[in-house]
């Protein structure tokens, strides 16, 4: 008998988590973090049901920390096996799960030191930064396209989902006795034409589908507005001699900003603009991309040994330290400033926001997902408080959504990925988006290619 189970993203965008079990053998697909919701904390504590110490294989399909933020839970439980990914998502996964290990060290430090009268100290971290160590010789390298059996009747391929640097999709096949069935996970489906990544591409063939749907019930700005936009708001930003700052999530996003930015330079667009990449995190990926994208020859002839294309440009830098970090709240003149957390949950973009929303010339670029509770979707649904910090902070500087340069294929283009299953009328759940996206994406599958899917909820084990 096979089973399907689904312990995240379902229902919600984060917190990526299935399981496949039969009579021989059971392999778990990502172990995602739950990430902007109230009740995060408490759902990342909440284990999938099933024996995580007798698990036979786990497939990671990108190094994002809502697909592998949880993987030091396995370790803690019992864990010794392997998790099969791309190479560039081990290198990327190491620098994520680092940087959140420590990031819920210092939070849980700082809390303590800040405690207010009745409040509660905070529970431990979820996992310490040696349960980092210990779970990252288990990540194993598998080539696109490449066959591998990872557990007794269980083999895997990896397909290039087009999302972020080293992203996949799976196509496993599961032989239980005398049924043998193929399921597809799309893992997070890319845009098309996104610089420096290849386009998405759905496994077939497929009996079933988990598909996507984060964006189902939208489309994005074309990237050609979208980049326009983003050229306007930083040439009127110039001119004004003022501030820009933008959350960005430190893996695809920040380095897809650079990319533009360091295009418009080299076009004369803009000029001479200081741009601050405020983020260990982020130049550490950055290095990576540098070592997995192609190098594009230069047209101006300009590029150096220590400037690669299409990462690097006059007026580009990269913090080293928190005070370098801090000294850039009183710097003068036009500046960027490029920061994570994506969704302006944490990280040093926080500390940018107090100092800058109550400022009317600071322009804010929110240019990805913003989950439910996050202070950056706050900013986009227009709130003029907001707390940061624990301090209630007027918002007066410009906000501005830049939809075209998310990682997330839009409605349509989650369709045509879904037409490739036009004929065989695969079995088809939608996860990873809230109930209104996957519904809208529900009603389109239907109405278009006669697919009936069904919307899982947290812990639904289905049989296959």
């Amino acid at each position: 008998m096979i089973k399907l189970g689904f312990f995240g993203a379902a229902g919600e965008v984060t917190g990526s988590c299935y399981v496949v079990t039969t009579d021989r053998a059971s392999v778990m697909v990502d172990m995602g973090m739950h990430q902007g919701e109230a009740a995060a904390d408490q759902h990342n504590r909440r284990l999938p049901a099933v024996e995580l110490a007798k698990l036979d294989a786990v497939v990671l399909t990108h190094a994002h920390l809502d697909h592998c933020g949880r993987l030091p839970l396995l370790v803690k439980n019992g864990y010794r096996g392997k998790i099969h990914c791309t190479a560039p998502t081990i290198g990327l996964t190491g620098i994520v799960l680092r940087d959140s290990a420590r990031i819920q060290e210092e939070d849980c430090r700082q809390f303590n030191l800040r405690l207010r009268r009745g409040e509660e100290p905070c529970e431990e971290p979820l996992y310490a930064t040696e349960d980092v160590e210990r779970v990252l010789p288990e990540l194993t390298a598998l080539a696109l396209g490449e066959s591998r059996t990872i557990a007794e009747g269980i083999s895997i391929k990896l397909i290039d989902s087009g999302h972020i640097l080293g992203a996949a999709s799976v196509q496993m096949t599961v032989n239980d006795g005398a049924k043998t069935i193929t399921i597809a996970f799309s893992g997070d489906i890319g845009m098309t034409g996104l610089p420096m990544l290849a386009d998405p591409v759905a496994p077939l063939p497929a009996d079933v589908v988990l598909m996507e749907s984060t964006y189902g019930d939208r489309d994005h700005k074309s990237q050609t507005q979208t980049v326009d936009e983003l050229l306007s708001i930083l040439k009127a930003a110039q001119t004004a001699n003022a501030r820009v700052l933008i959350p960005a999530f430190a893996i695809g996003r920040t380095q897809d900003l650079v990319y533009y930015i360091g295009a418009f330079l080299r076009a004369g667009e803009l000029k001479n603009l200081k741009v601050v990449i405020d983020s260990p995190m982020a130049s550490a990926i950055s290095q990576l991309y540098e070592k997995y994208v192609a190098h594009p020859a230069d047209p101006t002839g300009r590029a150096t040994d220590a400037c690669q294309l299409p990462l690097c440009f006059a007026g580009l830098s990269y913090t080293r330290t928190v005070d370098e970090s801090k000294a850039l709240n009183t710097a003068g003149g036009a500046m960027v400033i490029i920061a994570a957390s994506g969704m302006s949950s944490g990280g040093r973009i926080v500390h940018h926001l107090l100092h800058g929303l109550g400022n009317p010339s600071t322009q804010v670029i929110i240019a990805g997902y913003q989950g439910r509770g996050t202070l950056g979707r706050q900013l986009v649904d227009g709130a003029k408080y907001v707390e940061v910090l624990r301090r209630e902070v007027q918002v007066r500087a410009g906000i501005h959504t830049l939809g075209g340069f998310s990682a997330h294929a839009g409605q349509n283009e989650l369709l045509n990925w879904a037409a490739a299953y036009r004929d065989s009328k695969p079995r088809l759940f939608l996860t990873h988006g809230e109930d209104g996206p996957r519904a809208a994406l529900g009603a389109q599958l239907k109405a278009r290619f006669g697919l009936i899917p069904t919307l899982p909820r947290y812990g639904d084990v289905v049989e296959l």
